[in-house]
């Protein structure tokens, strides 16, 4: 008798610490996988910024163009003439930009064809621009977080205090037969 009374408690034990570790391994993978997407987040927005540099730069470049005035250039002014200008500001904008730079190209694409500060606000925004693009940081697989593994070894000893308590369970059912 004293077998059997054991070995139910053992199996209860068992089975409450299988369920305790599951539940373990299972908030541990969710702060892996949160972690994992945070990792993503800081790389997608270190890879869209320059991206959107770059896009801005290009279309300042464009609006410069488009307001030459030499009877030579004209072709090519009107060519730029319809630069999405605006619009690659606004997406500078929403990749996190550098207010500065959003202002120095704003001033750039308000400017009159001859104004001298719309020359300086264009090289300057053009420089910070191409400084910001230049620091696009090596994109590398990312390392897994410490979590995950935490998590793996949890659902491990999860599986094994489960079938614990299963064995001792079938052990408990097995004296009370006999």
């Amino acid at each position: 008798m004293r077998g059997k009374e054991t070995a139910k408690i053992g199996a209860i034990a068992a089975g409450v610490a299988a369920a305790a570790l599951g539940l373990a391994s299972f908030l541990s993978f969710r702060a892996a996988l949160a972690a994992r997407i945070d990792r993503v987040a800081a790389l997608e927005g270190a890879a869209v910024r320059p991206a959107a540099a770059a896009r801005l730069a290009a279309e300042l470049a464009a609006h410069r163009l488009a307001q030459v005035s030499e009877d030579e250039s004209r072709a090519v002014a009107g060519a730029f003439r319809r630069a999405e200008g605006h619009v690659a500001l606004e997406a500078y904008r929403r990749a996190g930009g550098s207010p500065a730079l959003l202002e120095e190209s704003r001033r750039a694409l308000e400017a009159a064809p001859r104004d001298p500060a719309g020359d300086v606000a264009f090289l300057r925004a053009v420089r910070g621009l191409r400084e910001e693009v230049a620091a696009l940081p090596p994109l590398s697989r990312p390392e897994p977080p410490a979590s995950a593994g935490r998590a793996g070894m949890l659902l491990v000893l999860a599986g094994a205090f489960a079938a614990a308590g299963a064995l001792l369970a079938y052990a408990a059912g097995r004296s009370r037969a006999t």
